[in-house]
């Protein structure tokens, strides 16, 4: 007769139905005729390009946002410095130049940040109309 501990080491010998999933993909997906691997590097190409522009309009994008950052840090600093000046305010005249100087300051960061907006957007023209993920020149 069979031994039970004999057959339980047989048990473990056949392969689960994963792991005879896994053999099968990774011997259609080895590469050994060079086709699949070949298929595969093609397949894969529109992703890495894809990718590689991605890559390059962060790097064109990167100071500007670190700029962008900055004046939100300068602007919020501006709101809480305004909201102090003007609850020492003694007259009217004072609260009204305090708000000007705000005013002023906050529309010089707008404006910074439209400019910076723009330069973007032509960096993404620009590697849209050239293929090229380069920040195009700037002389003016």
């Amino acid at each position: 007769m069979d031994n039970p501990a004999e057959n339980a080491n047989q048990a473990t010998d056949i392969p689960t139905e994963r792991e005879s999933h896994v053999r099968i993909f990774r011997h259609h997906h080895s590469g050994s005729d060079g086709r699949n691997s070949q298929a595969v590097e093609l397949a894969a190409l529109p992703m890495r390009i894809w990718l590689q522009w991605q890559a390059g309009l962060l790097s064109v994008a990167a100071p500007a946002t670190a700029d962008w950052f900055k004046r939100r840090r300068e602007g919020t600093m501006s709101a809480l410095n305004i909201l102090q000046r003007l609850a020492s305010c003694q007259d009217g005249l004072d609260a009204s130049e305090a708000q000007r100087q705000w005013i002023e300051e906050e529309t010089r960061r707008l404006q910074e940040d439209w400019r910076a907006a723009m330069n973007i957007n032509q960096a993404f023209l620009w590697s849209v109309e050239t293929g090229s993920v380069h920040e195009p020149d700037h002389a003016a």
